[in-house]
């Protein structure tokens, strides 16, 4: 029989990492990576000095868990069955953006936002960081796309035929150029920002892209 201390325990030891974790990414995203300073995350985190080290050994192990926790985000979130499902019942372009949502759910975009602009700022200066770009964020986002595409080709709403790995490209262009603007701190909900929305953006994609391929236009 437990009396619940070891419990206990490790929920307050998650509870302090994530909170590293969360202020690590908020001055990462605001002073660099490179330029963040160890005592800086601790006075952040609330935490004394070098005790920041009873729970990452460096700082190198803290952005390494930022990017296992996006992984691990991501991966649990895009669900290809439901977004099959989904795509049955409502196949429309505010069906397509209720299935991007749950690819990319809201709930935590401006966090993931935040690791996007980290990422974008170190990768000049790490190459592990450039190819996790390539492959998790470049990459991953395209899949997820394809898969959209060819579900819509499943159920006959575009045509087989339909090429569309240039969208897919213009998608990809699309995400980087919100997230190069995010890292210079122009959000959609930035003061003065007068530009397109990136919601609005993806949904002329898609409206362009079901006008243009549709198997009944």
């Amino acid at each position: 029989m437990t009396d619940g201390i070891g419990e206990e325990n490790n929920s307050d030891e998650k509870s302090t990492k994530q909170k590293i974790l969360s202020k690590a990414v908020d001055l990462f995203a605001k002073k660099g990576f490179t330029e963040t300073t160890i005592r800086e995350l601790a006075d952040a985190a609330g935490l004394k000095g070098a005790s920041i080290y009873n729970h990452f050994p460096s700082k190198n192990a803290i952005l390494e868990s930022i990017l296992n926790d996006y992984l691990v985000y991501n991966t649990n979130t895009f669900n290809e069955g439901e977004i099959r499902t989904r795509l049955k019942e409502d196949s429309t372009i505010e069906g397509i953006m209720n299935c991007l949502n749950l690819a990319f759910p809201s709930g935590k975009t401006k966090y993931y936002l935040k690791v996007l602009c980290v990422l974008l700022q170190e990768q000049n200066r790490n190459p592990l960081i450039r190819d996790f770009i390539s492959k998790e964020i470049i990459l991953g986002g395209e899949n997820v796309i394809k898969s959209i595409f060819q579900i819509l080709k499943e159920l006959n709403v575009i045509r087989k035929d339909a090429d569309l790995d240039p969208w897919v490209k213009i998608h990809s262009s699309l995400l980087y150029a919100f997230s190069s603007r995010m890292l210079l701190g122009i959000g959609d909900d930035s003061p003065g920002y007068t530009g397109m929305r990136m919601v609005d953006l993806l949904k002329f994609q898609f409206n362009t892209i079901l006008k243009t391929y549709a198997v009944n236009p």
